[in-house]
């Protein structure tokens, strides 16, 4: 029979076991409940059983074979049979990976003891006639009752308990381990001997040949005929002069699995903050007043009134800075007349941050409150969005419109750019998301970077050395590795940056090598012990690079050739880490004030998916950041617009203060850190040296540009492909020339050092960029 009919025969045969079962399981269960009532049934005989009501839910065959399973035969412990009929079912149509015979043996087995040990229990007076034949059918109360009249109560008692026990050995390898172990060392001492007896174990075959003179010609084998039992073992020939003696005991099944890693062993001692460290700001809590709700709805009306707009409805929804108002226009009005409003609607409102958005139903207002309220963390924090969230990397941000917490997660983010003027909240959103994150992970799970060029705003977290901080192991103190835990300067970022590079690429071979393809399934492998720490596998903590005021560390027009080397270094390293840091646990939040085109660049975009916009002075920089305009429009002081890559929601930031912020980095500083004897960072691995990376380009003379620099500058940014052949052939230059060309592009920035036989890679994205190094070198 062929492999696709085998299949069919079985596909089918499953079907219609299926069908049986399900009738069983009907018949069987409904059984339990209409017995009584479809007691009449089983005196019933001939016609007058057809006019007698049924009503078991499989109908009179249904009645007569859960009446033969049940009352008959096993009472209760007809479950046992619906549990193999579901085995056997599984094993023909699903085509599960189950031992048929085991599990349908033990299900029937377990009818029979369930009946047995049933009708054992009716007999003291228990429910002796339930469900019309006993607890235990009428099978199990004849067995019973032979039992009373020829071993009497007890011993027929001790008979039942006895086969349990034998039915769980079988079940239970535990149970079976359990019982063998309470044997004393004498009788296993006296059973091992007993073994090498009778069958020595010996790790290598013994191989007897004969001598060349003993050895006679094989007369012909005559065929051995093989009783059916042994079918499933057949006895292999063995060759004259040749023993065999194997060993078993490697099949014995190991009896206790070791437990699964805890990574959080590592610091078992670990407490996390308590939220009492945070503030409530109860006394900055502000209720909209029905008088204002009132005034806004109809300033609204009149205004759209008075451009013929007709409403049918108005909805306020009031959040905590600001209140939505949902307009329904009149069937026929056009949205676009509404938003085109919206500076004659800010104005009659006499009021700032009103925006005009389209929503699925109708045609939201956003209109600030006249007093704000301040969101406080705390409340975030004990949230059951945030307390409750399956995400990888939580983080409560704050609240919506609607007055609910928005919580997203940093691991599918999987990268956040934050931009927004001077002073309307940057720093604050900043530190939310750290504290987000502080009280979600555990040391174990999470580790920091932080870069401040402006040196002040993440000087709190240095506190967090021993527990959350990742840094470079070039310290020669303790002091001095404090002082340095937040990096200050664009050299140290240029370092760090290169070394989370490196720590990248090393993560990636260790994914490749365990077979996944991110770190939440390679940490999950790491704890169930399919990774050895032998082959170099760890623990892999999530790495969060926060970098403050970005433009500060790329600022390169008209600095030195070290300088824009540096900057240039720094772009590409954040790229790199942004395009593949994701699926190695790195994940990195840019935040910058000034959004403008030099430093929130498309690249930048294409990279960071997750933006967050704060109030900007213009709606060129709101079109910057979310390439939509209304950033603008926003009325400050953690007033933001979430943006994730596919729609845009305005939310009001949460508030932690700087005693806050404080506190929980004390609260955290406070406790032991690693390994208790001695308090150790996360070390980052050393950055790559760059000695013959770079070094021709920063011995070019930039003051003696070749002719054609420009010419090729501009090809390299076209294609985005820098290679001394591209250059040969596009510009018909020699070998030479095109060579000392090339280093000129290098030393001014706008190609990277040579990468082996790859093109080399272009650092600048466009022709916009392209003319201010170039305007730099012109006069």
């Amino acid at each position: 029979m062929d492999e696709d009919r085998r299949r069919t025969i079985k596909f089918v045969a499953g079907l219609f076991l299926a069908v049986f079962t399900v009738f069983s399981i009907l018949s069987v269960l409904s059984y339990f409940t209409t017995w009584k009532a479809d007691a009449s049934l089983a005196t019933a005989t001939g016609e007058a059983l057809e006019d007698y009501p049924v009503h078991n839910m499989a109908g009179k065959i249904g009645w007569r074979c859960s009446h033969f399973l049940v009352g008959s035969c096993f009472g209760l412990g007809a479950i046992g049979i619906l549990v193999a009929l579901v085995v056997a079912c599984i094993k023909l149509f699903v085509r599960k990976r189950i031992h048929l015979s085991k599990a349908f043996t033990l299900s029937v087995t377990a009818a029979f003891l369930a009946s047995v040990i049933l009708a054992y229990a009716a007999s003291f007076g228990a429910a002796d006639n339930a469900f019309g034949g006993g607890l235990g059918g009428r099978f199990g109360a004849a067995l019973v009752s032979a039992g009373h009249a020829f071993l009497g109560k007890i011993v027929t008692g001790v008979l039942i308990g006895a086969l349990a026990l034998v039915w769980l050995y079988f079940l239970s390898s535990r149970f079976a381990s359990w019982i063998l172990g309470h044997s004393s060392d004498d009788e296993e001492e006296e059973q091992e001997q007993k073994q090498v007896e009778v069958k020595p174990v010996i790790q290598k075959p013994v191989i007897v040949i004969p001598k060349p003179e003993e050895v006679k010609k094989p007369e012909p084998v005559k065929p051995v005929e093989v009783p059916e039992e042994e079918e499933d073992t057949p006895e292999e020939e063995v060759e004259p002069g040749l023993e065999v003696i194997t060993d078993d005991t490697l099949d014995e099944k190991v009896r206790k699995e070791l437990p699964r890693i805890n990574n959080r062993d590592e610091l078992p001692g670990y407490k996390f903050p308590s939220l009492d460290i945070l503030h409530d700001y109860a006394s900055s809590r502000q209720d909209v007043s029905t008088e204002e709700l009132s005034r806004n709805n109809n300033k609204i009306r009149a205004t759209l009134k008075n451009y013929k707009i007709e409403v049918v409805d108005v909805k306020a929804v009031v959040g905590p800075t600001v209140t939505l108002y949902k307009v329904f226009p009149a069937p026929g009005v056009k949205i676009a007349a509404i938003k085109s409003l919206q500076e004659d609607i800010a104005m009659s409102l006499n009021a700032r941050g009103v925006r005009v958005v389209a929503l699925s139903d109708c045609v939201g207002i956003e209109v600030a409150n006249d007093v704000p309220s301040i969101v406080p963390l705390k409340a975030l924090m004990n949230d059951e969005a945030f307390r409750e969230s399956k995400a990888e990397l939580p983080v409560a941000i704050g609240y919506t419109i609607t007055q609910k917490v928005k919580v997203f997660d940093l691991a599918d983010a999987p990268h956040l750019l934050v931009a927004g003027a001077t002073k309307q909240g940057k720093s604050v959103g900043l530190n939310v998301i750290v504290s987000s994150l502080l009280y979600a992970k555990h040391p174990s799970e999470l580790k920091f970077v932080f870069i401040d060029p402006k040196m002040v705003e993440f000087s709190a977290y240095a506190k967090l050395l021993y527990h959350y901080l990742a840094v470079l192991p070039r310290a020669a103190s303790a002091e001095e590795e404090l002082s340095q835990a937040i990096v200050k300067n664009p050299k140290a970022a240029k370092d760090i940056l290169s070394s989370l590079c490196t720590e990248m690429d090393s993560r990636y071979e260790l994914l490749s090598k365990a077979e996944v393809n991110n770190i939440k399934r390679y940490n999950d492998k790491f704890r169930d012990r399919h990774l050895l720490p032998t082959e170099g596998h760890r623990f892999l903590p999530y790495l969060v690079v926060v970098i403050d005021e970005y433009a500060d560390l790329t600022m390169s027009v008209g600095a030195g050739g070290e300088a824009k080397a540096m900057a240039k270094s720094i772009t590409t390293s954040v790229i790199r880490l942004a395009q593949k840091g994701r699926a190695a646990g790195i994940h990195v939040i840019l935040a910058t004030q000034r959004p403008t085109v030099d430093v929130v660049t498309g690249l930048i975009k294409t990279n960071f998916p997750m933006r967050i916009a704060f109030r900007v002075t213009s709606r060129i920089d709101s079109m910057t950041i979310l390439d939509t305009p209304g950033a603008d429009k926003l009325i400050g002081k953690g007033d933001m617009l979430l943006y994730n890559g596919i729609e845009t929601e305005r939310v009001q930031c949460a508030l932690i203060g700087g005693d806050e912020i404080q506190d929980l980095t004390e609260a955290v500083a406070s406790q032991s850190g690693y390994k208790k004897s001695y308090n150790t960072p996360y070390y980052l691995p050393e950055p790559p040296s760059e000695e013959g990376s770079g070094g021709e380009g920063e011995m070019v003379d930039m003051k003696q540009l070749d002719e054609r620099f420009e010419e090729a500058a501009r090809l390299v940014v076209q294609y985005q492909k820098g290679s001394t052949s591209d250059l040969q052939r596009r510009l018909g230059m020699g070998y030479a020339k095109a060579g000392r060309v090339m280093d000129q592009l290098q030393a001014a920035g706008i190609v990277g050092p040579q990468d082996g036989s790859k093109p080399r890679q272009v650092l600048v994205s466009d022709f916009a960029e392209l003319d201010r190094i170039l305007e730099s070198f012109k006069g």
